[in-house]
């Protein structure tokens, strides 16, 4: 299996979940629209680009991968940020069960929970997922969780 996949909206979220996993020194895949526009120099990290555009290119994108972290910046007053998030999510779970991940974890604002629970069910569960909220520790919990710290809820 590939290293684990991050990817999402780039931003505060994205980038504090990436310095938690780089500092677990865990492999990282970062799966971006625009690679061109992330800078980082470390060894342990994958800078690729995330085609998003159809469920068919997210499952090429995201096969092979056992872990595959989606992490969002909810921003209510960013209406093309929010309508992002929206239209590409069901193409994203769709895609990772597509490409038979075997974990998905969430992280997004807490007000986003239904939605992505939702989503899951109305895809079946035929996954193993986790839902984070950016309340308290996020990052802290994605490492847990891959440790085996904490159990998916």
């Amino acid at each position: 299996m590939k290293e684990i996949a991050l990817a999402g909206t780039t931003g505060t979220i994205y980038n504090t979940v990436l310095s938690a996993l780089l500092h677990d020194n865990r492999a990282v895949e970062v799966l971006v629209t625009n690679p061109e526009k992330v800078m980082l120099d470390t060894t342990n990290v994958n800078v690729a680009r995330f085609r998003t555009a159809t469920k068919e290119e997210i499952k090429d994108e995201l096969t092979g991968y056992d872990t595959v972290v989606v992490a969002y910046n909810t921003d209510y007053t960013n209406a093309a940020n929010n309508d992002f998030i929206l239209h590409t999510y069901s193409r994203t779970v769709n895609g990772a069960i597509e490409a038979e991940v075997k974990r998905l974890i969430i992280v997004g604002a807490k007000e986003s929970e239904a939605f992505f629970r939702g989503e899951l069910a109305r895809h079946g569960n035929h996954i193993d997922s986790t839902f984070i909220s950016t309340e308290g520790d996020y990052a802290k919990a994605v490492v847990d969780i891959l440790e085996g710290m904490a159990e998916p809820a």
